[in-house]
């Protein structure tokens, strides 16, 4: 589903909206990692090849083995994070996260007090990897010898991290979560579910108590047809729908037109200055 945020990424990069910093959790630290190296349109003309080329094993390689031993308890997940590793490794153009063209801070969720720990500087891979590690799916990952998770779990959608760094506008970037609406088949399906009515609620909750600190602009969250988290197979289609919401999002914004979901109605006020910025 992070596909969505190419399109958006590069609605965004061809209106004049370049970041100053960025901020990601799970696949959105993945995207935000690479902007942070390639913060132009030439950037997310790249990133978008390398997310059509993806398939489901690149990402969720299924192991027999592996997936017993998570069903009898010798193992605390079904998924092993070395495809996604190699994955990372093989297109985050840089190895430390300080080394970045634009500051990048990754959250991930500190297993052992389930804390939103924010990650600035180190190794890149690994902080991804954290970052991504959906719980019961992807094992933890150990970082300075604490174990890391999921940086929804703590903290999905971090609106106040950006403020405390001083951001003044906030574009947030949703995947959207169109399988909500349809019960989930599997494992995978399930923690995904949980996890998505998780950030929904989270996500308005803290746009709603920040609305008054900075210029917050949510852009409309996906809503089309049931798509599979695991299915790469709509890659294309996703990107597109991205990029013409989010343009959409930016003209309507430049004229002051709100065209946000319901749902972000509620809890946002647009500022017309705010596409010159982001």
């Amino acid at each position: 589903m992070g596909a969505v945020q190419v399109g958006m990424l590069r609605a965004l990069f061809e209106n004049d909206c370049c970041p100053d910093l960025l901020i990601g959790t799970s696949v959105g630290a993945v995207n935000a990692a690479w902007v942070a190296a390639r913060p132009d349109c030439d950037g997310m003309a790249e990133l978008a090849e390398i997310w059509m080329s993806l398939r489901r094993g690149n990402v969720f390689p299924l192991s027999p083995v592996t997936s017993a031993r998570g069903l009898l308890g010798q193992a605390n997940h079904f998924i092993a994070n070395d495809s996604l590793r190699r994955l990372l490794e093989k297109h985050i153009p840089y190895e430390r996260l300080e080394e970045a063209a634009i500051p990048v801070h990754v959250v991930a969720t500190e297993l052992k007090s389930g804390r939103a720990a924010i990650l600035t500087s180190g190794p890149a891979v690994p902080a991804l990897l954290a970052s991504c590690a959906i719980p019961g799916v992807f094992p933890p990952v150990t970082i300075n010898r604490r174990e890391y998770v999921d940086g929804g779990v703590a903290n999905h959608t971090p609106v106040t991290v950006a403020i405390e760094l001083g951001a003044t506008k906030i574009f947030v970037l949703p995947v959207g979560y169109p399988w909500l609406n349809k019960e989930p088949t599997n494992a995978l399906g399930m923690a995904l579910h949980a996890l998505a009515r998780i950030v929904e609620q989270k996500l308005d909750a803290e746009v709603e108590a920040n609305r008054g600190s900075a210029d917050i602009h949510v852009l409309p969250a996906l809503d089309i047809a049931d798509v599979s988290p695991a299915d790469f197979s709509h890659t294309n289609e996703l990107i597109d729908w991205g990029y013409k919401a989010a343009r959409r999002y930016v003209s309507g914004a430049a004229n002051g037109r709100s065209v946000m979901p319901e749902r972000a109605k509620r809890s946002l006020r647009l500022d017309p200055s705010a596409v010159r910025a982001a």
